[in-house]
């Protein structure tokens, strides 16, 4: 019997490797493959940097709102009523951008994300050439350099697809400011050739570079934290989970439920039927415990046989799920006759505690409930109240 990773044990954002046969594999990887909007603000290295990227988005709008705003008093600047109106209009619409920025905090969900990170970059692109085309050749052409700040946005906060979609947008629009420059007789055809290069080399081709880096090592943190034979969570990736769970049973007003599960006699499965059989008991019993826990669940494997699951909901609904595992995980293996001894402690308030140390709390005291149950004969599961 062969072991396969469940599909059901990894988490939605679950990385796919760029690799392959060589670059092309990789390359259609990166262009096919799906980006965790999500993952980019709910990473824990990421948390503290939500302020600092709010004012990134909020400081290129305004360095935009500026140089148009220069630009209004310039000679080279848009002329006529109907010019200058739409320069005014691209103005307040960045202050209003501007100002939503600052006071609402960085999408945690990863629709709402792709919604605030794909939007800025189409207002930004399509912003910026609304005013270029109302400038003179030269300061038209001048102003392309701006697309590089949504070139750097777009390498770290969209998917490889819209990056391109951005970068197929910013050099149409430089080609057209170059033809100008060159149709205005201000520079010979190969200076202003050059200079296009220079300009769709800086916007366009070191953007692709830095995204495929980033995607890869983006991907090597999200593994770092994931069970390679399970797909569940590693001790840090719990770690690194746990505080998005604790606000969230903040807001809602309900309680959290530290599990600790480990599989009885687990050896002697591998002595009778083989470390495959084992390695896919611990395969199906993390789908199964994936499944139970549900989709809001922080789920992990802790060690060779023990598992982890932190829960919400109301008392006597963690109480029900917890005291229902040993008979529901053990209806799930197929591959072995299997039993599991589960300990729990349940933070009954979680407003009165702090999370590192009610956590670590409850899990210790769930851990000894765990070994409780063991001692009892296994097969049953064992709770208590923090």
């Amino acid at each position: 019997m062969r072991a396969g990773r469940p599909p059901s044990a990894a988490g939605p954002g679950d990385p796919t490797p760029l690799s392959g046969a060589g670059f092309g594999s990789s390359l259609r990887q990166w262009i096919s493959g799906d980006h965790d909007y999500a993952w980019i603000v709910h990473h824990h290295s990421m948390r503290s940097l939500h302020l600092p990227i709010r004012l990134v988005f909020a400081g290129n709008t305004l360095l935009f709102a500026i140089c148009s705003s220069l630009l209004l008093g310039s000679p080279s600047g848009p002329r006529g009523g109907p010019s200058i109106t739409w320069a005014v209009v691209v103005l307040l619409m960045q202050a209003v951008a501007i100002t939503a920025i600052l006071l609402t905090p960085v999408p945690t969900s990863s629709r709402v994300a792709r919604r605030y990170f794909v939007g800025f970059a189409i207002f930004g692109d399509v912003g910026l050439t609304s005013v270029l085309i109302l400038y003179t050749p030269i300061v038209g052409a001048f102003g392309c350099a701006l697309f590089v700040l949504n070139s750097a946005l777009c390498t770290y906060f969209v998917s490889s697809r819209w990056l391109l979609a951005h970068m197929a947008w910013a050099a149409a629009v430089i080609g057209w400011t170059t033809w100008r420059v060159h149709d205005s007789g201000s520079f010979d055809t190969f200076a202003t050739i050059a200079g296009g290069l220079v300009m769709l080399v800086a916007v366009c081709a070191v953007p692709v570079a830095a995204h495929i880096a980033w995607t890869l090592l983006s991907i090597d943190a999200r593994q770092s934290l994931r069970d390679p034979l399970t797909g569940l969570h590693n001790r840090r990736g719990i770690d690194a989970s746990l505080e998005p769970l604790w606000r969230a049973a903040q807001a809602r007003g309900v309680a959290i439920g530290a599990v600790v599960i480990d599989i009885d006699n687990f050896k002697r499965i591998n002595d009778t039927y083989g470390h495959d059989v084992g390695d896919l008991v611990l395969q199906q019993m993390s789908a199964r415990m994936v499944g139970l826990a549900g989709p809001t669940a922080v789920v992990g494997r802790t060690g060779g046989e023990e598992f982890t699951i932190v829960v919400t909901g109301t008392v006597p609904d963690v109480v029900d799920r917890v005291t229902s595992l040993p008979d529901r995980l053990r209806d799930a293996i197929d591959s072995a006759p299997v039993t599991v001894s589960v300990g729990a402690a349940v933070i009954e308030s979680p407003f009165d505690h702090r999370v590192e140390v009610a956590i670590r709390h409850a899990l210790r005291a769930a851990d000894a409930r765990m070994y409780d149950a063991k001692r009892s004969g296994g097969g049953r599961a064992f709770l208590s109240s923090i």
